[in-house]
């Protein structure tokens, strides 16, 4: 029997641009946006048996071929077919970030598989993170969350794919995350609309060579802000709302992409006022701190 677990960092993109190859590990995307060190444990366990068995949150889920969790297990099991032989692989996630709203769940559940199985099937950190990568590309739920969960902090990715360049922008004030997710939103509904993927290319292009300019938290906050406002990916009770947060706090609040929902930085002096203007409203708040990275 092998038995591991692994905790990965959540992580919600500001604004971005996608690139696509036919190369999976080519494929990614360029933007902004920032790691949570709230995220999700991944536990493994391989036993005598066939098959894969997964759980969410102590539900058990449905094995279909939209899901990361089946396609990473399915990916390292046709490369290292030997040590998979006969084998039951049991899967369990707890995520404290809401599934499927913008978090960069899906990349933390694909990260927390191959790093939580990599000593069965003896693989190096940069091969886990090229498969959770691929995973992520081959499925449609994300395209740069793999890679900047890794990083950690506040980053600019500058050129997309799994060896991109990558740089944090680091705040010269102890701050921490705030975001609200009012639900669900598929990554590859939006993925998957050309007509949006092109007006996100030209925003999303724009916002980064403004944040290049000047690398800073409030720049990030203001071109992701810009980013909600032009693209449309956002609904306008979001938008409103991520407009009001702006004009009390110290930093911008912007859209969380792909999700229904929003973030902003917030310090000690903000915290109670944000947290006083959301009271009524049904939605799930996150504050969390900023992730130093995976490795």
């Amino acid at each position: 029997m092998y038995i591991s677990e692994y905790y990965v960092p959540s992580h919600i993109t500001g604004f971005f641009v996608p690139f696509f190859s036919d190369d999976y590990l080519k494929t990614g995307s360029t933007g902004a946006g920032v790691s949570l060190s709230t995220g999700l444990r991944t536990a493994i366990k391989v036993t005598k048996g066939d098959g894969i068995d997964i759980f969410m949150n102590g539900k058990k889920t449905i094995k279909n071929k939209t899901s990361v969790s089946t396609n990473c297990i399915n990916i390292l099991k046709e490369r290292f077919q030997e040590q998979f032989k006969n084998k039951l692989v049991v899967i369990n996630h707890n995520s404290d970030v809401p599934i499927e709203a913008g978090f960069g769940a899906s990349a933390s559940a694909a990260l927390g598989i191959c790093f939580s199985i990599k000593d069965f099937v003896s693989i190096t950190n940069e091969q886990c993170i090229a498969i959770a990568h691929e995973t992520e590309v081959k499925n449609l739920s994300g395209l740069g969350d793999v890679v900047a969960e890794v990083k950690g902090g506040i980053e600019i990715r500058k050129t997309p794919g799994v060896s991109g360049i990558i740089e944090n922008i680091v705040p010269d004030k102890n701050l921490n995350v705030l975001a609200l997710s009012l639900g669900m939103k598929k990554t590859e509904s939006v993925l998957k609309d050309p007509k949006k993927l092109k007006l996100i290319e030209k925003c999303g292009t724009k916002q980064l060579q403004k944040l290049i300019s000047e690398p800073t938290v409030e720049k990030m906050m203001e071109c992701s802000r810009e980013f909600s406002h032009k693209t449309d990916i956002l609904s306008k009770e979001l938008l409103d709302l991520a407009d009001t947060i702006s004009e009390i706090n110290s930093y911008d609040a912007s859209g969380i992409m792909i999700g229904e929902g929003i973030f902003t930085f917030i310090n000690k002096e903000d915290k109670e006022k944000i947290l006083d203007l959301l009271k009524d409203i049904k939605g799930e708040i996150v504050i969390s701190e900023i992730s130093k990275g995976l490795l």
